[in-house]
């Protein structure tokens, strides 16, 4: 054997070992990245998952600390202290899982309304939960974790009430379950060996799984996961090592407003005993490999063959996953979205008909020269304060209220809002119009269009920072079956969207605006009311060149009908009415006092009732009631079954049903029998003119 064959075989030799340690230190380091990698998008994804559930909770919490104090709204504390406000609490909880408990505290720090009877007479004043309060409005305040009487464990969430004058009134308290928390951080983290948390801001641990040593746990400051926290506290992913533990990786994410953070947590050590596993496997591959440079080269091809289908297919799994759990939560969003607001919308329309109702009466003694007319003004101020407080809660829509279409000129609906644009964009937006002469009339609900215009006006001065230029265009149009339109296009010379951006552009809850800058919820509205009035829309954008927003509507049949004069003559008082008794049926007591004196103004006498009990009473006491005015939606007795028994006992009795339910196929409120009228809220006075008369027609005529 030559020299150069024996060298030749020598370096065969060291190739054939000096390759395969290459191949493995290079494979195990990269393994290594890859797999910590893969731990930490798993640790976020966790946490974002525990983040969705802590939000939901907590909103839910607030929206039911809402409902309270729209119950006790202008009670004194003798009538908040009556059994019936505990019977409400009660009922308010009991659908909430994770609910202990509802409180009313009062200001000297007495539970005197309570779910659970045993909690009333309780003094918490010497508690953090109520005395925080005291000094100012500082927003929701979650206290530390507690122990309970019956060993399970706890935390308060309260909120401040205060008088009209800002004087301290008490709190409203609702007391959350730990073990609520618990299963669920057992379930999405099992079967890891995780360290899930819910804690306060200052390091206060409200929730732990598994469970720690101490119900009223608190993290140290030098704690790597609360420095962290204190650096980050909207969120964010680290590594760190506790005192006396191995490193950890963390995630953690701020719930919302609210001075709580979701940590998730796993050791590093077990992230990487899947990585020692691996490199037992690499060290078996290098061994086998050393015996041969061929069959090196061979297991190593079949190596990465098989890694590269594994890593294929944990991609797919991982991007099947990912879609899974956005529909997941989008479907629950949705639900709970869909539970909460038919109770929101109930309680919107009852504040809308208490601001028209006093407006319309500011109107009227004005117009006599009375200027007695403060309280139907703070009556106005208040129900729009409360009706503001609801609907910053609502994240969507829970079903479509119907539209109200007539044919409509576009030219004019365009040019009268021109100065409305130009208040509300300010003075860096330019505002032009581009009017097609002589318009056909368009087939459309105009207010929604001119809503719709708005909302996409809004939308082009967010996408113009530094000022630019809005058109407001009209152009004759066909839809897609050929059928004439007019288009309605709202261009603008702003940043523009990228192609991926204008494919998801009407989905609902998408949005490219930072947190708490919007919703996603406004183009999707202005899709499904472009569609349901049968026309479409159409997004012309490019990055950089601008954006341009096509409304294409239907042209109306019958034309542009004349301009009507707004409002009709203020309904007066007409001979006669004053021997009318109308009994007045309303559990709210500000519409009650509005729907009162609203009639009181057309000239009938009115007595009032709180719900369908008293109203018998009355029934049986006032002989001359000629019609019956009732809500429809009333505690224990329902305004429909109070009309059926009322008009048992007095059959020439004429109902009038005021409801907040919109007349649409799908939930229209009560069907009116002969004798019976319904009237929409909110109402105006001219309506209930005409309800009323309609009743006295109908008696006159029986």
């Amino acid at each position: 054997m030559s020299l150069s064959t024996v060298r030749l075989h020598q370096l065969l030799v060291a190739a054939a070992f000096l390759v395969p340690c290459v191949v493995l230190v290079g494979a195990a380091w990269w393994n290594r990245a890859e797999v910590l990698r893969e731990e930490d998008s798993a640790v976020v994804r966790t946490a974002a998952v525990m983040h969705e559930h802590a939000s939901k909770v907590f909103d839910t919490a607030e929206l039911a600390m809402d409902r309270v104090d729209d119950y006790i709204f202008d009670r004194s504390w003798s009538q908040i202290a009556a059994p019936a406000t505990g019977g409400f609490l009660a009922s308010l909880k009991a659908p909430l899982a994770q609910a202990r408990a509802v409180w009313v505290v009062d200001p000297q720090g007495k539970i005197q309304a309570a779910s659970r009877e045993a909690d009333l007479g309780r003094d918490v004043a010497g508690r953090d939960v109520f005395s925080v309060h005291r000094p100012r409005d500082i927003g929701i305040f979650v206290s530390p974790a507690m122990r309970e009487a019956d060993g399970t464990t706890a935390f308060m969430v309260s909120r401040r009430r205060s008088t009209d004058d800002g004087r301290f009134d008490g709190v409203i308290v609702v007391l959350l379950g730990t073990e609520y928390f618990a299963r669920f951080y057992a379930e999405i983290a099992a079967p890891t060996d995780h360290r899930a948390m819910l804690l306060r801001a200052d390091g206060a641990v409200l929730v732990r799984e598994p469970p720690g040593p101490e119900v009223d746990e608190r993290l140290a400051p030098a704690d790597p996961l609360l420095r962290a926290i204190r650096a980050r506290p909207q969120g964010g992913a680290a590594s760190g090592t506790p005192a006396g533990e191995a490193e950890r990786l963390y995630a953690w994410r701020r719930i919302g407003d609210y001075p709580v953070e979701v940590a998730f947590s796993v050791e590093t050590a077990i992230a990487l005993d899947r990585w020692y596993d691996n490199l037992r496997v690499y060290g078996l591959v290098a061994t086998v490999s050393a015996l041969t440079l061929v069959l090196m080269a061979w297991l190593a091809l079949a190596r990465a063959r098989a890694e590269q289908q594994a890593l294929s297919d944990l991609k797919r799994e991982h991007a099947q996953r990912i879609a899974a759990e956005n529909q997941l939560r989008q479907a629950q969003k949705m639900e709970a979205v869909g539970q909460l607001t038919g109770g929101i919308a109930h309680d919107f329309n009852n504040l809308l008909a208490v601001i028209t109702g006093s407006l319309e009466l500011v109107q009227r003694r004005i117009a006599r020269g009375d200027t007695d007319v403060g309280r139907f003004i703070a009556g106005a101020l208040d129900g729009t304060d409360r009706a503001a407080k609801l609907t910053h809660r609502l994240l969507a829509f829970a079903r479509q209220q119907p539209l109200e279409p007539r044919p409509t000129d576009p030219n004019r609906l365009v040019g009268g809002m021109i100065d409305l644009l130009r208040r509300t964009l300010g003075e860096t937006v330019r505002v032009e119009t581009r009017l097609m002469a002589d318009p056909p009339a368009i087939f459309v609900d105009q207010n929604q269009l001119e809503n719709a215009i708005l909302n996409l006006a809004v939308n082009a001065r967010d996408a113009m920072p530094g000022g630019g230029k809005l058109a407001l265009e009209t152009a004759h149009g066909t839809l897609d079956d050929g059928t004439k339109a007019v288009s309605v296009t709202v261009r603008d010379s702003g940043t523009g969207m990228p192609p991926d951006v204008v494919a998801r552009a009407f989905e609902p809850f998408f949005t490219t605006k930072p947190q708490g800058r919007g919703t996603g919820l406004g183009l999707s509205q202005v899709y499904g009311f472009v569609t349901q009035s049968g026309g479409r829309v159409r997004i012309d954008s490019q990055p950089g060149q601008g954006t341009a927003i096509e409304l294409t509507l239907p042209v109306s049949a019958d034309g542009v009908p004349a301009e009507t004069a707004g409002r009709g003559s203020l309904a007066g008082p007409l001979p006669g009415r004053s021997r009318q008794t109308v009994l007045v049926v309303e559990d709210d007591a500000a519409v009650r006092l509005a729907s009162a004196e609203t009639i009181g103004e057309l000239g009938y006498r009115t007595v009032t009732a709180t719900d369908g009990a008293a109203a018998l009473a009355v029934l049986d006491s006032e002989r001359h009631v000629a019609v019956l005015f009732t809500d429809v939606v009333m505690p224990g007795i329902d305004g429909p079954t109070l009309a059926a028994e009322a008009r048992r006992r007095r059959p020439d009795l004429r109902v009038i049903f005021a409801t907040g339910h919109p007349a649409d196929d799908g939930q229209d409120g009560p069907r009116p029998g002969p004798g019976e009228t319904v009237l929409r809220k909110p109402f105006t006075i001219e309506a209930l003119a005409e309800a009323l008369e309609a009743a006295n027609r109908a008696e006159a005529s029986a």
